[in-house]
Parts: C-alpha cells; sequence; structure tokens
C-alpha cells in the first residue's frame, strides 16, 4: 500500500504558523516537529498517509504544539524569528506547497492587518501535546469529561 500525502491547510502570523492536516477517521498518528522539518504519517480507511518536509524557515518546537481531533490534526507551530516577515510558503520545496497545501481562509489575516489581530484562536487546541516535551502535561479536562452521559443510552442503567 503506497504512502499518500494528506491535503494541508495553513495560516500565518508573524509569530507563528496554524496548520491543518486533512485526514478523516486518522488513527495511528505520529508527528514530529524539528526546527527545520515536520514529519507526519497516520493511518485512515486502509489508506496510510505521510511525509517529512522542510520548513521555509526555523520553528520552535519546544513551543508548538498538535492535536488529532478525528478529522484532522491541528497544529500550532512557532516560528523561531518572530520578528521576520511572513513565509512566503510554508515549506521549502514550492512544488509541496502548489500541490499539498492551500490557505486557510478562516484563519487567514492579511500581513498589513495583523497590527490589530489577536493571534490565532487556540480554542481548538486545549489539551494538545507538546512537541518538545512529547508528554501531554498540558491536558486540562473538558468541561463535561465527568458528566454522566447514561441517560442518553436506554440499554443502559444509569449509575447509582
Amino acid at each position: 500500500m503506497a504512502t499518500q500525502v494528506p491535503p494541508m491547510e495553513w495560516a500565518q502570523r508573524k509569530d507563528s504558523i496554524y496548520l491543518t492536516i486533512k485526514v478523516p477517521d486518522l488513527k495511528n498518528e505520529s508527528v514530529d516537529l524539528t526546527a527545520t522539518t515536520l514529519a507526519f504519517t497516520g493511518e485512515s480507511d486502509e489508506r496510510k498517509y505521510g511525509f517529512s518536509f522542510d520548513f521555509f524557515d526555523k520553528a520552535v518546537p519546544e513551543e508548538s504544539k498538535w492535536k488529532n481531533h478525528g478529522r484532522n490534526v491541528q497544529m500550532h507551530i512557532v516560528k523561531d524569528d518572530k520578528d521576520k516577515d511572513h513565509w512566503p510558503r510554508l515549506f521549502s520545496d514550492k512544488k509541496i506547497d502548489k500541490q499539498f497545501v492551500t490557505t486557510d481562509w478562516s484563519r487567514y489575516v492579511d500581513e498589513d492587518e495583523e497590527a490589530g489581530d489577536d493571534g490565532f484562536d487556540m480554542s481548538a487546541l486545549d489539551g494538545a501535546t507538546n512537541f518538545g516535551s512529547g508528554d501531554d502535561d498540558d491536558y486540562e479536562p473538558d468541561s463535561d469529561d465527568d458528566v454522566d452521559l447514561s441517560d442518553l443510552d436506554p440499554g443502559k442503567p444509569a449509575p447509582v
């Protein structure tokens, strides 16, 4: 079975990148970020997905994070030099960007209008895994994690 490169969407601010890898029902995912490279593998519907591409510029893995949402993987990647201009593309190879990466228009802000912007909405990454540590120390349970939902399933008795 051949490995496919999944479609991706990205948006950026002067200090960071928001990247979405679009693979529904993703399982067995592996995401590795270095200062210069992003590597990804995963499976969905008996298909293998994966890539390892060099960034256009450097990132800071220790400050970056990612989360699998089931239908996609979302990442907040912090740029190394937060004062440089926007990257002209995500990866160093133009062909890769043209073939697999599109603009995330829902998160896009023009470079000239960024000054009034508060940055990316990071609520989708609550409980995300940090790249640098490999653990989930920042995990915060959702507000409904301890709610009893057994009454929604008529076949199950309610807990006592």
